[in-house]
């Protein structure tokens, strides 16, 4: 989840900008919009865990 926090907004515009013409003005606004929506959500519910309820999250990108 937190690793998705980082990359939906970055996903969200590569694939709006990579395939805005096949998908048009208002595909591209929707896919956009609805990666920083999700990216707002999951980051609600992080600040909820991490800040509120004092858990700690380690991420491990690499081994």
């Amino acid at each position: 989840m937190y690793l998705s926090i980082i990359l939906l907004p970055l996903l969200g515009s590569t694939v709006s900008g990579f395939f805005g013409r096949k998908s048009g003005i208002t595909g591209s606004h929707i896919i956009s919009t609805s990666s920083i929506i999700l990216t707002t959500i999951l980051s609600i519910i992080a600040f909820f865990e991490i800040g509120l309820n004092n858990n700690t999250v380690s991420i491990s990108l690499f081994e």
